[in-house]
């Protein structure tokens, strides 16, 4: 569940009282996105409020309407409309909103943003950000927009499967700007990754893929192979257990796969133990295969 942070909130600007103030709490998967229409207003958020409530979750926000200035610790920005921002809650922050504006802030429980995102940032020390529009910036933007005013109207399971492409955009978005540094004195390394990533992405269904295969096909040493997935943040064997899980439930929430057993699923995605399977799943997706076949399947037969 999403904890509420506590702020404090200067309660007039420029001598008058804030008279607009809307929040809209839209429970999204494991997430909670807060659409909020605002007169100018001064936001702080500190250490006495993060001790009262704990709450250490990642802030995902655009700005849709207005102009905000933000500070967290030594990083000062202003944001603009189309733009994206990341904050934590467990540090103190300021917002100021310079005139009314509307905010669409994701939050990101800390141990979904730890796995979903940090994990794969190869500098994995937080910092708050500004990310200008553009590129992935503007998809992830258009989501959030979109979200606040169909929010009402999505099922779980597509609350599930939006908030899973948030996080990998979201993530890429980071590792991109990881990446500019980094590729400048390590280019030759950095392709070497994006080659063994696309040999796995095409052969992840092959049940007997191991570092072993990877490694030879790719023409490194396991060593090296390692070494490269730990800059990454992740290890091989988990990239592979994440692709083969994310593929069986597509194809356990695809209609025309309705007619194949889930065993049958799980093999042709990779997998060849149909009990371990079941409970990686269930571990992953806090639902077992059948279960959400079951709940989504007749979901989709009273549309």
């Amino acid at each position: 569940m999403v904890r509420k942070a506590h702020v404090a909130v200067a309660t007039e600007v420029h001598g008058q009282p804030i008279q607009n103030f809307t929040c809209r709490e839209l429970p999204f998967a494991k997430l909670e996105l807060f659409d909020i229409c605002i007169d100018p207003i001064a936001i702080y958020r500190r250490n006495r409020d993060i001790a009262q409530d704990a709450n250490d979750d990642f802030l995902l926000a655009t700005q849709i309407e207005g102009t905000v200035l933000i500070k967290q610790g030594d990083t000062e920005f202003t944001h603009h409309p189309g733009g994206l921002s990341l904050m934590s809650a467990g540090e103190p922050y300021t917002v100021i909103h310079t005139q009314q504006s509307q905010r669409l802030i994701l939050h990101i429980p800390n141990a979904i943003y730890k796995e979903r995102i940090l994990a794969h940032q190869k500098d994995r020390k937080f910092r708050a950000r500004l990310m200008p529009p553009g590129g992935l910036v503007t998809i992830v933007h258009t989501m959030l927009k979109s979200l606040a005013s169909e929010g009402d109207t999505f099922i779980e399971s597509e609350q599930y499967t939006l908030a899973e492409s948030l996080m990998e955009l979201t993530a890429a978005i980071l590792r991109s700007e990881a990446d500019h540094d980094y590729e400048q004195q390590h280019r030759q390394q950095s392709a070497l990754f994006r080659r063994t990533l696309e040999y796995m992405e095409n052969n992840f269904m092959d049940s007997e893929l191991s570092p072993e295969k990877i490694a030879q096909a790719n023409g490194i040493s396991m060593r090296y192979l390692h070494s490269l997935f730990h800059q990454a943040g992740i290890s091989v064997s988990k990239w592979l257990w994440e692709r083969r899980l994310k593929a069986t439930r597509e194809d356990l929430l695809d209609p025309n796969m309705s007619h194949m057993r889930v065993s049958e699923i799980a093999f042709r995605r990779g997998f060849n133990d149909p009990a371990h399977f079941s409970r990686a799943f269930k571990s992953r997706f806090d639902i077992s295969p059948s279960g959400l076949r079951k709940r989504f399947g007749s979901v989709e037969a009273r549309k």
